[in-house]
């Protein structure tokens, strides 16, 4: 893989995230997600696993029983984040998808470093590059996410996903969702096919 570089012009529009939630976490998968911190870090890292959590028929997303205090970014217009705590301890990172009031987001599930990793394992306080990102609460702790973030764009200067810039082709492969005891015969988890 040829090294990355963060490049604002490959950003995803705000039409990627307004697409079908499942299409969004499919295409999601190779995809970059660059945070810039205010100590002027770059922390960037590929997403190779994400699960989409629809906003019908789907009793496993947090929208299943309607709109709350807690859910209430899943209900905005895609191109947001939404993140919640569980176990009362981690937090995990989600992409908001499609229209306003519908419900809907995208769990980031796994992520492999690109840059910042120094910092990303001085947020992590471990060495293992293996697990530095391979769990979603693992991910918020990486890219130093929390409830503060919710509502942020994932289209700005400082925050933002982007194409991979190079021609390497992405195979995507699919699984039912992982750590769920709803809707568990739904196959919506999207991960990169090695």
């Amino acid at each position: 893989m040829s090294e990355f570089k963060p490049d604002f012009n490959q950003v995803l529009k705000k039409e990627f995230y307004l697409k079908d939630t499942k299409k969004v976490a499919r295409e999601l998968i190779g995809k970059v997600l660059v945070k810039k911190l205010d100590t002027g870090d770059i922390l960037a890292g590929m997403i190779t696993e994400t699960e989409a959590y629809l906003s019908e028929n789907d009793y496993a997303s947090h929208s299943a029983t309607g709109k709350s205090q807690r859910n209430a970014p899943m209900f905005e217009e895609g191109g947001i984040i939404y993140i919640y705590k569980i176990y009362g301890i981690h937090h995990c990172l989600n992409i908001v998808t499609e229209t306003a009031g519908k419900g809907c987001a995208v769990l980031i599930r796994e992520i492999k470093p690109l840059l910042g990793i120094e910092k990303i394992k001085e947020f992590r306080g471990i060495n293992d590059i293996k697990n530095l990102c391979n769990g979603p609460g693992k991910i918020a702790q990486a890219f130093s996410f929390d409830r503060t973030d919710n509502f942020k764009s994932i289209i700005s200067k400082n925050l933002f996903i982007q194409n991979q810039n190079n021609n390497e082709t992405i195979k995507v492969s699919k699984s039912k969702r992982i750590g769920i005891t709803k809707s568990t015969e739904l196959e919506l988890r999207f991960f990169l096919k090695i």
